[in-house]
């Protein structure tokens, strides 16, 4: 080959390295758009569309749904009433917010008298109370409640368990006229927890929630500890034989 032929070879090889490198920026300044886990497709490392591997989201088929123990309608005075339900998240490491759900309470002819929705956090391993107070019936009783979950979660990655409180010193008065339960909140962590929701569920001897209250706790500063105190306005239809009471740092 001669000198002008090596040459012309490799002015061309130049101008196709030029010509590669510029649709190559171009290509990934107007065209390539990087994989997020929000773009509707299963790339980088992730276990389904959008969800697993480095995205926050958790797949649905890693997990489980929560599991409802339980729903109550607790008579507070006549025609007023609050309803409970208790919810059960066995999944570890992984919360859901703003969850939406209702309450659908029915009369003796299994007719639906009131519906209240709302949403809820469900946190990482926990039992979850979910309390909906002063729903109104007028002159007509209420016998059972329904709850659900009118969407499934979308669970959410966490890293740090949501911290330990600790309850003691549950004392119940007045049960025969007008009921108070006392306990001590304690916060034996090093750091302060605020906005904590205490819930006490009463049952029975079969084992049966009779009733049911709530409170909150703005702030409770590190290794302290707050009495609170639960009332309610009638005697409960049985006799009280177990307590308990579930705190959830928000």
């Amino acid at each position: 080959m001669s000198w002008s032929s090596r040459r012309r070879t490799i002015y061309l090889g130049i101008f196709m390295l030029i010509l590669l490198a510029v649709f190559t920026l171009a290509y990934y300044f107007f065209i390539y758009e990087k994989p997020t886990c929000l773009d509707g497709k299963q790339n980088q490392n992730e276990q389904g569309i959008d969800c697993g591997g480095v995205c926050p989201i958790v797949c649905g088929f890693q997990t489980v749904d929560p599991i409802v123990m339980w729903s109550r309608i607790f008579k507070v005075t006549d025609g007023i009433y609050n309803a409970v339900a208790v919810v059960e998240n066995p999944n570890v490491g992984v919360e859901a917010y703003g969850v939406p759900y209702s309450f659908k309470v029915y009369d003796k002819d299994n007719i639906i008298i009131y519906e209240r929705r709302g949403k809820t956090d469900i946190f990482s391993r926990s039992t979850l109370p979910i309390f909906e107070r002063t729903i109104l019936t007028d002159q007509r009783i209420p016998v059972r409640v329904l709850f659900e979950f009118v969407k499934k979660p979308e669970w959410i990655k966490v890293s740090e368990e949501r911290p330990e409180l600790f309850v003691t010193n549950k004392n119940l008065t007045g049960e025969d006229s007008a009921p108070r339960l006392f306990a001590t909140v304690e916060n034996r962590t090093a750091k302060t927890i605020k906005n904590i929701e205490v819930s006490a569920i009463l049952f029975d001897i079969d084992g049966n929630a009779i009733n049911a209250s709530q409170t909150v706790i703005d702030s409770l500063s590190k290794n302290g500890s707050e009495q609170v105190f639960f009332t309610w306005p009638e005697v409960f239809p049985s006799k009280v034989s177990r307590i308990e009471i579930i705190t959830i740092a928000k």
